[in-house]
């Protein structure tokens, strides 16, 4: 009785795996620019750290967010969605948005993401 060995990947399981991959490929090149935008923004707000957030105006905090986006290179947020709450001994900085992308012909993906500075955090 003779055995055969397997010898290598079938062309069908090949285009398989080449299909697989080109999606994943497709959605990190389409997607994955959101996120890293969105890490700016998270990064801008945490930089709030180092003002005095309580004492700045509201136009003073919406400035040093849109320069920090300038310098790296976020496009698509708004700094006049930026929602700014005082309160009594501490100020609260939030931006909400959401972003929408065509994915694959008539099929959109859409990301929201929620980012905050509170100035009482530690």
């Amino acid at each position: 009785m003779r055995h055969h060995k397997q010898q290598g990947i079938s062309a069908l399981g090949l285009l398989l795996i080449l299909a697989i991959g080109g999606f994943f490929l497709t959605v990190a090149t389409k997607v994955g620019p959101l996120y890293l935008d969105n890490s700016f923004v998270n990064a801008a707000l945490q930089s709030l750290k180092n003002e005095s957030v309580h004492t700045l105006s509201d136009r003073q905090v919406r400035r040093k967010l849109s320069d920090y986006f300038l310098v790296n290179n976020v496009r698509d947020v708004n700094v006049r969605d930026v929602i700014i709450e005082r309160k009594k001994m501490r100020t609260i900085v939030r931006l909400d948005y959401e972003r929408r992308i065509n994915f694959l012909a008539n099929v959109d993906v859409v990301v929201v993401f929620k980012n905050s500075y509170d100035s009482s955090a530690p």
